[in-house]
């Protein structure tokens, strides 16, 4: 699966609708896709970084994509891509 430029935009739509203070970004290269969590807030914390990482779940879990985060929880990328 290919995540889209408008699926980012609506994920990070829904962020801003949950006032949680973060964005997410789309690396799109030829080894595939990754995305990152960009901390907006003005000391750069992730101090509520697991409410966040449910709602990307839930979105993906909505678009029928599988997720998986790296070992810091602020990158993913779709569970078929290897490693």
């Amino acid at each position: 699966m290919v995540i889209t430029w408008n699926e980012i935009i609506e994920l990070n739509d829904r962020v801003r609708e949950n006032n949680l203070d973060y964005k997410i970004h789309l690396s799109d290269a030829c080894g595939g896709q990754s995305m990152w969590i960009e901390s907006l807030k003005a000391d750069n914390s992730f101090e509520d970084l697991d409410v966040l990482n449910k709602l990307i779940e839930d979105y993906f879990t909505e678009i029928k994509a599988e997720i998986v985060y790296s070992w810091d929880k602020k990158s993913f990328w779709m569970k078929d891509r290897s490693f």
